[in-house]
């Protein structure tokens, strides 16, 4: 949790976890069409920054 977090309103606090929740289901999205492409016979290569599982990695 960010520092002071439970020092925020309940509006702040919704917002964040919106925030957080937006940006889960856009890297599931992500996920989902590479793994659409794999499925469909295309080969995938990444970049180590590309890969989404390391930008969370690197979040926490």
């Amino acid at each position: 949790m960010p520092k002071g977090f439970n020092k925020w309103t309940l509006l702040q606090q919704e917002d964040y976890f919106t925030k957080k929740l937006q940006e889960l289901y856009d890297i599931e999205q992500e996920i989902r069409n590479v793994l659409a492409k794999i499925r469909g016979g295309n080969k995938m290569e990444f970049k180590e920054i590309e890969r989404p599982d390391e930008i969370i990695l690197k979040d926490l």
